[in-house]
């Protein structure tokens, strides 16, 4: 086992530990949403940054995810206990794809918190209207969903 595999070191001393290892080239194959194999450390393929304005948006149609509505309208609800519900079965969802195969990711890109003012911006579907307390309120409680209420947090949303 090496040093930045045991989880009694501090995680400052297990990164520095696993980059002293790392080459260069290495180093550079982690620099984007696809993190390419260290085999020889023991990092597998892995992949960042699932979608996840309504719901964990995973592309193979032979294992369909939960789509919920555009979060427009889900803000337009109102409903912030339902907001709650609809991130932890999202996180769930992002959970157990990633139990499954190890290469999904679990850092998730959403929701989006940014309001929607101008429509020639081209992602206003993904937000969640132009005032800020409802866009806040609603994305706060998908957010605390995504992440969930276990020990070992289900997902982390980057908002």
């Amino acid at each position: 086992m090496f040093p930045y595999q045991d989880p009694s070191l501090s995680p400052q001393e297990r990164v520095r530990d696993l980059l002293s290892r790392m080459t260069a080239e290495e180093k550079i194959g982690m620099l984007s949403a696809h993190g390419n194999a260290v085999e020889r450390l023991g990092i597998g393929e892995w992949c960042i940054g699932t979608e996840t304005a309504r719901g964990i948006v995973n592309r193979d149609p032979a294992e369909p995810t939960t789509v919920f509505p555009q979060p427009i309208g889900m803000a337009a609800s109102f409903d912030k206990p339902m907001m709650f519900m609809i991130g932890k079965t999202a996180g769930r969802e992002a959970r157990a794809y990633y139990n499954e195969k190890k290469n999904t990711g679990l850092m998730l890109w959403g929701p989006t918190v940014d309001l929607s003012r101008d429509p020639r911006w081209g992602r206003n579907e993904e937000c969640y209207g132009e005032e800020p307390c409802l866009t806040g309120q609603m994305t706060a409680q998908y957010t605390l969903g995504l992440k969930g209420e276990e020990s070992v947090r289900a997902t982390i949303p980057t908002l």
